[in-house]
């Protein structure tokens, strides 16, 4: 009986910690699909050089991917995970996280729709 009592208290710290990175995990991919702006988009240049450093498992790309997909623009994507050659690139362009997103030669770190379009 004191053997199960003592596991018990030792799950319980365990299970808090599993709540909590759903619960994280949850609220990141619920931001994830957030809406995008339905406003029309408007170009400087045509066609935009779009170069995207991501991984697949980032929220952030993802819906960096849905903008230019849903405004049907061309980009070059590269996966800094399952590439050594992009992971020193991204190192190199000053990456601090996902996606790091170049636009017309202007670094932008993170998405941020309003910043995308800007550049744009």
């Amino acid at each position: 009986m004191a053997y199960a009592g003592l596991m018990n208290k030792r799950l319980i710290p365990l299970v808090v910690i599993m709540a909590l990175m759903f619960a994280l995990y949850y609220a990141a991919d619920q931001r994830s699909t957030m809406a995008l702006s339905d406003e029309p988009l408007v170009l400087h240049r045509f066609p935009p050089e779009i170069v995207m450093f991501g991984t697949q498992s980032c929220q952030y790309c993802k819906l960096a991917r849905e903008f230019f997909n849903k405004h049907h623009l061309s980009y070059q994507e590269h996966d800094i995970e399952t590439s050594d050659e992009h992971r020193r690139m991204f190192d190199l362009l000053g990456g601090r996280g996902t996606p790091l997103i170049i636009i017309n030669r202007e670094l932008i770190h993170g998405f941020d729709e309003a910043v995308v379009r800007k550049a744009l």
